[in-house]
C-alpha cells in the first residue's frame, strides 16, 4: 500500500472521540488503590456520571485496553481486573481480601523464564505472572499463624 493510499484510508476511518465517560472510566482505573473490576469502575464512574450504563463502562474498558492505555488480567477464572500499569510486571493477589499489588520483575529473570519455555518448544503469545498469598493485614489478622512464620516452612 502506498503512502497516499495509507493517508486516504486513515482519513476515511472514523476518528474515535474522547468522551467524558471514557475519561471517567480511565480515571477510575488509574485512581484505584487496587486493580478494579468492571463493577468497581462502574460504581466509581456513577459518582461523576450518574446516567452511565454498565455497557458503556465495558465498552470504554475494552477501548482503553485495545489502545494500550490500561492492562487487563484475569483474577481466578472469570473476573477481569484492569491495571493502569502497562509495562511488564507481575501481581500479588491476597487470597483473603483480594487486594492486588504490582510486583516489578527484574527483566533478566523474566527473559530467562520465557527463553527457557521457548527453547523447550513452547510458543508464547502473552504472559501473566501472579503470586497468591496473604497481604500483611490479612496475615496479621489470621487467627492461627503458620508455623515458623509462613506456609512454606514445614518444621
Amino acid at each position: 500500500m502506498s503512502l497516499q493510499q495509507q493517508a486516504e484510508t486513515k482519513k476515511r476511518r472514523p476518528q474515535k472521540r474522547t468522551t467524558r465517560q471514557l475519561q471517567v472510566v480511565y480515571q477510575a482505573v488509574c485512581q484505584s488503590r487496587s486493580h478494579p473490576s468492571a463493577g468497581e469502575v462502574y460504581r466509581y464512574a456513577r459518582r461523576t456520571v450518574p446516567r452511565i450504563s454498565l455497557g458503556t463502562v465495558y465498552h470504554n474498558l475494552q477501548r482503553l485496553t485495545e489502545e494500550g492505555k490500561i492492562g487487563i488480567f484475569l483474577l481466578g477464572e472469570r473476573t477481569a481486573r484492569y491495571d493502569p500499569t502497562t509495562t511488564d510486571h507481575a501481581h500479588f493477589v491476597c487470597q483473603q481480601c483480594e487486594h492486588i499489588e504490582d510486583i516489578v520483575l527484574e527483566q533478566h529473570v523474566l527473559r530467562s523464564t520465557l527463553n527457557f519455555l521457548i527453547q523447550s518448544g513452547y510458543t508464547i503469545f502473552t504472559h501473566n505472572f501472579v503470586t497468591y498469598g496473604l497481604c500483611p493485614a490479612c496475615k496479621k489478622a489470621r487467627k492461627q499463624p503458620y508455623k515458623n512464620g509462613h506456609p512454606f516452612n514445614r518444621g
